[in-house]
């Protein structure tokens, strides 16, 4: 941070003695720090004021271990703020799920019970490097048969059923396109 205030770290994890443990070593590692239990307090405090990263918890009920609603969590944030850091910070849902979440957009994971110093190198590195913001491409029917269909009737509409010209838009003979288009049954 390169403005002379502390980054701000908000911390989502439904254990208070881990909020609390994490406070002591990122506010001593010179990071303001913000502890919520619930997906709905991290809500309300990421929609009220921005922070530098968060870390996230994949399970908020005792007993949950399948990490779905922290991944729901992070799809949404994310689709929010694509560059918002985040580090996963998991103890019970296993690297698939840490991965997963790496997929999803996380830049980093670290396992409970953590090491101190790997926790505030992993917090440090998602803040300093840019997230990877996957580009947002529409859905595409990369299908070449259906494809072709596809093309052969948008030229054939927009040349009005003019068969000699939506060859030439195609860059097809005639004989050509009327072979593609027996094939496709047009």
């Amino acid at each position: 941070m390169s403005d002379g205030r502390r980054p701000c770290a908000l911390f989502l994890d439904d254990d208070p003695d881990i909020l609390a443990s994490a406070e002591l070593i990122l506010v001593r590692g010179g990071f303001d720090f913000v502890g919520v239990e619930t997906p709905d307090a991290a809500h309300e405090r990421l929609d009220r004021a921005p922070v530098d990263v968060l870390l996230l918890d994949l399970n908020f009920r005792r007993g949950d271990t399948s990490g779905e609603a922290g991944l729901a969590f992070l799809q949404k944030r994310l689709a929010a703020r694509p560059d918002l850091p985040v580090v996963v910070v998991t103890g019970h849902s296993g690297m698939a799920i840490a991965v997963q979440a790496m997929r999803l957009g996380a830049q980093d994971f670290v396992v409970k019970p953590w090491n101190n110093e790997r926790l505030l190198a992993s917090v440090r590195a998602a803040i300093d490097t840019p997230a990877r913001v996957p580009a947002n491409l529409p859905p595409q029917d990369l299908n070449l048969e259906r494809s072709e269909k596809a093309l052969i009737q948008a030229a054939l509409t927009r040349r009005q059923f003019n068969v000699s010209q939506a060859a030439k838009d195609l860059g097809l003979t005639r004989a050509a396109l009327y072979r593609r288009m027996e094939k496709h049954g047009l």
